[in-house]
């Protein structure tokens, strides 16, 4: 069959149309993106066009259409009249999942970083796994593979366009649950019934996996035999404790330094109500919420029948996926860093990982709002957002597939946000030639955002 697929340069795009060349298929597609992921598409045969237009749909046997593809984009209107099937992504996802055991890993935050441990650990242990991964990683040849029919295939749960409630996972994970993608979700309590559905969809209770420190997840995600895990700073001292709440993953004795953080792993087993140390595993990763995510990682790989020593060695090799604290490189004494963090507490904790990894150093704080209604939508969240940054600079709103303001722009975000150093510096190129004259050697650039502000740093860093 020949698949055409509309935005075909983005993660979650790009992850399909992987996994259909490797099904054999014929792949084209169009994204007015022309980025990394589309080159590799292309080295691999699909046939990419960075102009839409109806002529190219001629002789597709389905199109696989982005949800951010706007009303009347001319390929799906073509498709249309063609009589040409209209796919998105959840048709292929339930499709999959009745194929081969899936392992889906949901969550408002810490999705990407937590799918690209467990494929990574399970590519390492020759379990040849599927896996789609919303960015690239490195250690993995490209960012999604259809992999052995019989091995577990790993997926990026996306919640947007309630595309997860696709998926019948035998193991799944849930990282945390806040309110995001309020043009999906309009209230708190329809993002938490879209997660209640996705926890329920698993056949066995025993194989989620939920995050015990996080009120979200366990208010919305919870089920009566599901694993927690959390950090247990004090477990070393007194294992056997029943003033504790629950937790059958833990990291304890937390250490961060500049190359990453170490723990010590502790699980209980329910059967024998014991509680005893699996050992010391290091990430090269930074923060406490890394720490989380590697102890879901654990979870789930141990779900999958990897033995946690394994598991835990594996981890340890796993150093980041692309614009994840992704280090872009040092020019006159400073060091940037590009992070995909777009809403407040995933820029609380990555601001809080750069203060753990770099101490004392000046932190200048580059975001780019992203889109116009989650910008609305969490404006009195970005207030305290920005505490760890010793300076805020924020850039032009990333409209993504919407258009309309709603009466927002940078300098109304930077009003909201309670920090003595911030100003709105507008678009890409303003940002980039304010940085110039604002950066000294020692400090840490920290570009902050989902949309292209990464592109503010690569350009400080060729001036």
């Amino acid at each position: 069959m020949r698949y055409h697929i509309v935005g075909i340069a983005g993660a979650g795009m790009s992850a399909i149309a992987h996994v259909l060349l490797d099904q054999g298929h014929q792949v084209s597609g169009s994204d007015p993106q022309h980025n990394a992921l589309a080159d590799a598409l292309a080295a691999r045969g699909a046939s990419i066009a960075h102009a839409p237009a109806a002529a190219h749909v001629a002789g597709a046997d389905a199109l696989v259409a982005t949800s951010a593809a706007r009303a009347g984009h001319p390929e799906i209107e073509a498709a249309r009249a063609a009589g040409i099937p209209i796919l998105k992504r959840a048709d292929l996802w339930r499709a999959w999942s009745a194929e081969r055991p899936v392992v889906a890993v949901a969550g408002t935050h810490g999705k990407t970083t937590t799918t690209a441990m467990i494929a990574l650990a399970l590519v390492a242990a020759g379990r040849d796994p599927g896996f789609l991964i919303g960015a690239e990683v490195p250690g993995l040849p490209r960012n999604a593979r259809w992999g052995a029919p019989g091995a577990p295939l790993v997926i990026e749960a996306d919640e947007y366009d309630r595309t997860f409630l696709a998926l019948t996972p035998q193991i799944a994970v849930v990282t945390n649950v806040e309110l995001d993608h309020v043009d999906i979700y309009p209230s708190a309590g329809e993002y938490d019934a879209a997660f209640r559905d996705f926890a329920g969809a698993l056949p066995d209770p025993r194989n989620l996996i939920v995050c015990g420190d996080d009120p979200g997840a366990l208010r919305a995600a919870d089920r009566p035999g599901a694993a927690r895990y959390g950090i247990d700073d004090d477990v070393w001292r007194d294992p056997v404790s029943c003033r504790r709440n629950l937790l059958d993953w833990m990291a304890a004795r937390v250490h961060a330094d500049a190359g990453g953080t170490s723990f010590e792993v502790w699980r209980y087993d329910r059967r024998t109500l014991s509680t005893r140390s699996l050992g010391p595993c290091r990430i090269q990763l930074s923060g406490a919420h890394n720490v989380r995510n590697a102890l879901a990682a654990l979870a789930a790989l141990a779900a999958a029948g990897l033995p946690p020593a394994q598991a835990i060695a594996a981890l340890g090799g796993y150093g980041g996926a692309r614009r994840r604290f992704e280090v872009r490189g040092e020019a006159g004494g400073v060091t940037v860093v590009d992070d995909y963090a777009h809403h407040p507490s995933e820029v609380r904790a990555t601001l809080s990982a750069a203060r753990e990894r770099f101490g004392g150093r000046r932190i200048v704080a580059y975001f780019q709002p992203h889109t116009y209604s989650r910008t609305a939508a969490l404006l009195e969240e970005w207030a305290s957002a920005f505490g760890d940054a010793d300076m805020v600079l924020v850039g032009d709103i990333y409209a993504a597939r919407e258009s309309d303001t709603l009466g927002l722009d940078a300098a109304a975000v930077a009003k909201r946000i309670e920090h003595p150093n911030v100003r709105a510096v507008g678009s890409i190129g303003q940002a980039a030639a304010a940085l110039r004259s604002l950066m000294r050697p020692g400090d840490v650039l920290l570009m902050l955002g989902a949309g292209d502000g990464n592109r503010v740093g690569e350009a400080f860093l060729e001036a």
